[in-house]
């Protein structure tokens, strides 16, 4: 028999799609969020969270009457929120936390709960959070991420139990966020450029072809392989890029950022350590992590 009490403790972007989604699938759902104590914010929160199909409870009420809460605070939250449960967990209960946070902060977080006798799951949620009632793919961990994981697929989540171990998922996401999170504004900063210039269309259809999912791979193993022998002649022409969207007016965060990379490998002496481009990316890898 399935789990059918859930309490979640956050009711933001995510704490309203993990309740719609559990109800979804017949599950009770006690939903509590900070602003539920807040007198200008309380009755629209109440409003919002009865309108997602859960009930508006006490925190202690919420971790006191849940056989698994979900923690969906945002990450400056997560210790305290974990720390107020701590006191109130019984063993059998089951915290999953799905702020994001490094997985350093979640071993601590699983050290205070199971002091408490309950079990800690890590969730590492990948991918954005929007309105329509899609799930994204949520990676988690611990010792009772397989007992989870069959858990929340069964109420309508997209888990999987990723590592026995509590900080693998969330090193994943972290690791993961330097590319998309990157990529996110690596974009924002050559379209306002364009824009400034007059060539949107033409920029945003030449990233579009370069990204192509049937040459995309072979595209990113070539600029890391070539990175091997030009990293000094990319430091020098993303100088003169950065200097170029000064004259659009346009800060060059990212540009000048990634100077200092192609600087930095330049300094430690890839060229010379290569010589020619190798045939394998991996090899400018290992020898960048091993500097």
């Amino acid at each position: 028999m399935m789990v059918g009490r859930f309490g979640l403790i956050g009711h933001g972007v995510v704490g309203s799609l993990i309740a719609r989604l559990l109800r979804a699938h017949d599950a009770e759902v006690l939903s509590f969020d900070v602003l539920l104590d807040d007198l200008g914010k309380s009755e629209a929160t109440r409003e919002k969270i009865e309108a997602d199909g859960a009930v508006p409870a006490k925190f202690d009420e919420v971790v006191r009457r849940s056989e698994y809460v979900v923690a969906v605070t945002p990450t400056q939250a997560c210790k305290d929120a974990a720390r107020r449960a701590t006191v109130l967990l019984e063993t059998g209960q089951v915290y999953c936390d799905f702020a994001s946070t490094s997985p350093a902060v979640k071993r601590e977080l699983a050290a205070m709960i199971t002091a408490s006798g309950a079990s800690f799951v890590e969730g590492a949620i990948l991918g954005a959070v929007g309105a329509s009632l899609t799930c994204p793919a949520i990676l988690l961990g611990g010792e009772a991420a397989g007992s989870a994981a069959e858990v929340l697929n069964h109420h309508g989540l997209r888990t999987t139990a990723y590592s026995a171990e509590v900080g693998p998922a969330s090193a994943f996401k972290m690791i993961r966020s330097v590319f998309s999170k990157g990529m996110e504004t690596l974009l924002i900063e050559t379209l306002v450029s364009a824009r400034r210039a007059s060539l949107l269309d033409e920029i945003w259809k030449e990233i579009c072809s370069t990204l192509a999912p049937d040459r995309m791979e072979k595209v990113l193993q070539t600029w890391i392989r070539s990175h091997a022998i030009s990293s000094g002649r990319r430091y020098c022409e993303m100088q003169e890029v950065a200097r170029y969207l000064n004259e659009l007016n346009v800060p060059p965060v990212i540009t000048s950022a990634a100077a200092e990379v192609f600087h930095r490998s330049n300094t430690l002496g890839i060229s010379e350590a290569f010589g020619t481009e190798p045939e394998r990316y991996t090899e400018v890898i290992e020898f960048l992590a091993k500097k």
